[in-house]
């Protein structure tokens, strides 16, 4: 604020004339934090945290991407690269440091080849430890929405849930938005799946920088070359934006 009391704000970087200003609560990927901090469900939320918690996060794995807005589950189905990435060097800490310490240099140096090429090589490795993840933990958060509904969750007109756990029902939508996708990934990886987990030549992609998020369709012509459409764009000046990249949806 100022000596008369205006209120003035910086922008981070340049913004054209005419520009929407927006404020955002949070990761819009993550609607299990909008729901603890802010009190609401976002039931559009494309992805939720894939709740995994190593007892130990060292450097590494943060390097590899180790964080509640990029670990994600998608409602398509679809995994996060992180996530590939962290079942992977996990598995690898127990069974091979050789190629553990190669997908490292190959991620710091953004040598992709290599990267995968040893996803393929551990693939049944990483899926079986995907899949039993995603078990346990749907069959924890179905004991969760079971006691709820034996308590009487779902009735409108229950006087105990509107006098002692009125919050209640919204815990309990969240917890089916988030059983529904751990079952959606389910469905995608078993093993008798229809889609291989890195066959794609349509691939639906969320941009995000610091401030927003926006999708692009993208589609593989036939030399190989991806070709996008939508998206975040360029900087007002036409320079690239800096922006994270995530699939959330492959054909």
């Amino acid at each position: 604020y100022d000596d008369v009391g205006n209120y003035v704000a910086y922008a981070a970087y340049d913004l054209a004339a005419g520009s929407v200003l927006r404020t955002q609560y949070a990761d819009p990927r993550n609607p299990s934090h909008l729901l603890a901090r802010y009190g609401f469900l976002d039931e559009e939320c494309p992805a939720t945290y894939c709740k995994l918690l190593p007892p130990i996060v060292n450097q590494d794995m943060i390097d590899l991407g180790y964080a509640y807005d990029r670990m994600l589950f998608y409602r398509t189905g679809e995994v996060a690269d992180e996530v590939w990435d962290l079942f992977l060097y996990q598995h690898l800490s127990m069974t091979n440091i050789d190629d553990q310490q190669a997908l490292m240099q190959s991620h710091r140096q953004g040598d992709y080849e290599t990267k995968l090429a040893l996803h393929e090589k551990h693939y049944a490795a990483t899926s079986s430890a995907l899949l039993e993840h995603v078990d346990g933990f749907i069959e924890d958060i179905n004991k969760v929405i079971k006691k709820a509904e034996t308590i009487g969750v779902t009735d409108p007109n229950s006087i105990y849930i509107k006098c002692e756990h009125p919050r209640l029902p919204l815990i309990h939508r969240h917890n089916l938005f988030v059983r529904e996708t751990f079952q959606n990934v389910r469905s995608r990886y078993s093993e008798d799946a229809d889609v291989n987990w890195r066959d794609a030549t349509r691939v639906t992609v969320q941009e995000c920088d610091d401030n927003e998020c926006a999708i692009a369709e993208c589609v593989m012509d036939f030399q190989g070359n991806w070709l996008c459409e939508g998206g975040l764009g360029p900087n007002w000046d036409g320079s690239e934006r800096e922006k994270t990249k995530t699939i959330i949806a492959a054909q």
